[in-house]
């Protein structure tokens, strides 16, 4: 194809391509999750620095705009691709052909020279190579799973397409930019990566967002006064294991030393993943079994502000999930000082540090979850403190500053840039 060059604009921008979900929806609904965070707070710290974005995600609405502000110097541009409404996981492979000739056409009447590619999720890698050559720019990719790791552990929701669409991003000389060393070791274990091909960029959080506070109120308002709250905050399917986490949780009154009664929150909604094997329904079925209809809580997906609020508001929130390439809500968790339990698996590893900031869990077991869990809610107040203050205290090291000071030499920007606009030097 003939490339698709811009003589004469004058705006520069990096192409972010997000076909998987958009970065202004509400997070854990349906797929919205970490790949979300991940896009819009590296675009939020690129913008402070004067650098313009464009997220490309597909349009779900047929009233939505082809254009929406994110933040400074970011937009949203939405492109037809299928019907405009939400689409189950698995029908969104057929919406890729669509989905990068919209992205296409948008480029080459845009006034903006884009100077690299990002792809997000195996959905987009395809737009990404094509666009790539297109261009002839620099192209990142985040996987942010791995179809190959989730498949040693049995779960397959995706196809094979998805192994396939991986292995070509790989093949085709993508940066892949990995959240973990561990993920970037899967990639060149799993699919062959080059030397030199793979990249570290940890993931931020926004520490103004999440920070202690007190939730007190909001604690009364959801009437959990003189309670211990178990929380847990992602969407609703079986990779994460919000099953074993039910599971353990009805074992805690057989741990011992709980002298109050304990509250287990869901905050997230089921991913169309999730719809398919009725999660949700067979989760409810088992706390009508289990008699903890008065003690479980299913909250829905919430927003930004509210979800911190909950955070702080917790003792303990657990992340019982099969694979974790990261683990976002550890790290916001902890940011807003409280402990966290979660399986010792992928990014989780990394983010939580055993003893000190929460707990590591290694296996499936829920009386092993049960038994951590326990750990942090009979721990004497003064423990309960410095473990808070440990979360805190690490949260503090990862920062969208520090991605983005990562990814500028691989999207071929100039060192200057590492000054943000409007923040002097750090």
């Amino acid at each position: 194809m003939t490339a698709l060059l811009h003589q004469g604009h004058d705006e520069e921008a990096i192409a972010f391509l997000s076909l998987h979900a958009s970065p202004l929806a509400r997070l854990g609904k349906r797929e919205n999750g970490g790949l979300s965070v991940y896009v819009r707070g590296v675009c939020e710290e690129l913008g402070a620095r004067g650098i313009h974005t464009d997220v490309f995600v597909r349009r779900t609405d047929p009233d939505q705009p082809e254009e929406q502000v994110m933040g400074p110097r970011s937009r949203i541009i939405a492109v037809s691709a299928g019907p405009s409404r939400p689409l189950p996981k698995y029908q969104l492979p057929l919406t890729r052909a669509e989905y990068l000739a919209g992205v296409r056409q948008f480029i080459s009447q845009s006034q903006r020279n884009y100077t690299a590619v990002h792809s997000h999720y195996w959905l987009s890698a395809e737009a990404g190579a094509a666009l790539t050559e297109d261009l002839g720019l620099p192209w990142l990719h985040t996987a942010h799973t791995l179809a190959a790791v989730k498949g040693e552990l049995g779960f397959d929701g995706d196809g094979p397409e998805r192994l396939v669409a991986e292995r070509r991003a790989v093949a085709a000389g993508a940066k892949l930019v990995a959240n973990t060393s561990a993920e970037a070791n899967d990639l060149r274990r799993h699919y062959g990566a080059l030397p030199g091909q793979c990249m570290v960029a940890p993931p931020g959080v926004d520490l103004v967002l999440f920070q202690p506070r007190d939730a007190s109120r909001l604690r009364a308002r959801l009437g959990l006064e003189g309670r211990k709250v178990v929380l847990f905050a992602g969407r609703l399917e079986p990779l994460k294991g919000p099953d074993t986490l039910l599971d353990a949780f009805a074992l805690l009154p057989g741990v011992g030393g709980l002298a109050e009664p304990a509250q287990l929150l869901f905050v997230g909604e089921l991913s169309s993943e999730g719809a398919r094997v009725g999660q949700r329904r067979e989760m409810q079925e088992r706390v009508a079994s289990l008699g903890l209809s008065n003690q479980v809580s299913f909250l829905g997906a919430q927003p930004q502000e509210r979800l911190a609020l909950l955070y702080c508001l917790a003792d303990v929130v657990v992340m019982p999930s099969h694979t974790e390439s990261f683990g976002l809500v550890a790290l916001e968790a902890q940011a807003c000082g409280t402990p966290v339990v979660g399986a010792a698996v992928g990014g989780l590893r990394e983010v939580i540090a055993d003893g000190q900031t929460g707990y590591l869990v290694k296996g499936r077991e829920p009386q092993d979850y049960a038994a951590a869990i326990a750990k942090v809610l009979v721990a004497a107040p003064a423990a309960a403190e410095r473990m808070g203050h440990a979360a805190w205290q690490r949260a503090q090291r990862f920062s969208w500053e520090r991605t983005v000071d990562l990814l500028l030499p691989e999207y071929g920007l100039a060192p200057k840039l590492a000054v943000a606009v409007g923040r002097g030097c750090r």
